[in-house]
């Protein structure tokens, strides 16, 4: 019996150090499991840490109505590549060149209202926008390219891309579209007189409209799109573009003549979606802002000699192009006078005579101030 007894506290004796062992054991393993978590959760917090350390992915439309050919698309190409390299690839830029979103109004718009958030219209069409900017759709602003950078680059320049703000947009910098010519179909254009009655397009711009009305032509506003069509149909007889486009549309070979007028230095604008970009981190801004300085930096060095090389391409496939001599030139320069007698009350008249002494304009200021 005494075996009995001994060996039933024995057994329990066991069975109560085996249930310790497992305790230990079991405590152990959570305490392990608890550190396992502990460096997860650690490791998902670094994780978390180091994704907004990094920034947040995302993709930017930018859309404009040129063609591929033209060195406004590659200044988009450069824009897409500068922002991707110095994002590390954490922001994508899409490009969508040729009008595929639309016209430039349209684009505008749909920037405006966040659906796209870049593109670069020309200053008649965001002039609709942002009122200010109605002083650039006067002709014969500017003598030479050095007077055209000195406003863009300048005080004037900057207090105009401020003044997108109001319309919802940030200007990001002064791209552009060139010296914008004449051409028609019907023949040799000199004189003003002889833009008499031409069914000349036109951008959708006022101003425009009304400088050509005041030369005696008869304009007529259309989209970009269809610009060739319209040539091509007869609808209109001319059109008044930089060699740029007037090539990549071909436009010279419904109305081969040619004269190189001058009359306007076409300003884009780079405008970026206004609440868009404020969300911006700072950091990204400033991917955005000297993205896109070195981007129109790299335009105007292609566009530096590009007139020159387009002239030979179009006389080349057939176009007629007369040049005005310096006293053909200011013929047209004094015929615009009158029109800014009449027309300069219309719009900022402080900003226009701004805009002239910027360009070294003394001609015109003399006639309006």
């Amino acid at each position: 019996m005494v075996k009995s007894m001994i060996k039933r506290n024995f057994a329990l004796l066991l069975f109560a150090f085996v249930l310790i062992a497992l305790a230990a054991c079991g405590g152990g393993n959570n305490e392990a499991s608890n550190e396992s978590e502990g460096n997860s959760s650690s490791n998902e917090d670094s994780s978390e840490e180091s994704s907004s350390e990094g920034g947040e992915s995302y993709t930017i439309q930018a859309a404009h109505v040129v063609s591929t050919e033209a060195t406004q698309h590659d200044m988009y190409l450069k824009f897409k590549e500068l922002v991707e390299e110095k994002s590390d690839g954490r922001i994508e830029v899409e490009v969508y060149p040729d009008g595929q979103l639309g016209g430039e109004r349209e684009m505008v718009e749909n920037t405006q209202s966040g659906n796209i958030e870049i593109t670069s219209p020309s200053v008649g069409v965001l002039a609709n926008f942002s009122s200010a900017l109605e002083v650039f759709d006067f002709p014969f602003i500017f003598k030479d390219i050095d007077a055209v950078y000195n406003v863009f680059d300048g005080d004037v320049g900057q207090n105009l891309l401020d003044g997108l703000e109001e319309s919802g947009f940030v200007g990001l910098g002064f791209s552009e579209n060139g010296w914008r010519h004449l051409s028609n179909s019907k023949g040799e254009i000199v004189t003003p007189e002889d833009a008499e009655g031409l069914k000349l397009r036109t951008m959708e711009v006022p101003m425009h409209i009304a400088f050509w009305k005041h030369i005696g032509a008869n304009p007529t506003p259309m989209a970009f799109t269809e610009v060739f069509s319209g040539l091509s149909s007869g609808a209109v007889e001319g059109v008044e573009n930089p060699f740029q486009l007037i090539y990549t549309g071909k436009f010279h070979e419904p109305s081969e003549y040619i004269t190189t007028t001058g009359h306007i230095f076409d300003p884009e604008i780079l405008i970026v979606n206004k609440d868009f970009f404020e969300g911006l981190p700072e950091e990204d801004q400033e991917i955005l802002q000297s993205s896109a300085d070195e981007a129109i930096s790299h335009l105007r060095d292609l566009n530096a000699d590009l007139d020159t090389e387009l002239r030979k391409k179009l006389e080349d496939e057939g176009a007629i192009i007369r040049d005005l001599s310096d006293e053909e030139h200011d013929a047209w320069v004094e015929a615009s006078i009158p029109f800014y007698e009449e027309n300069a009350d219309e719009v900022d008249k402080d900003m226009l005579i701004k805009l002239l002494e910027a360009a070294g304009n003394d001609k015109i200021l003399e006639a309006i101030k």
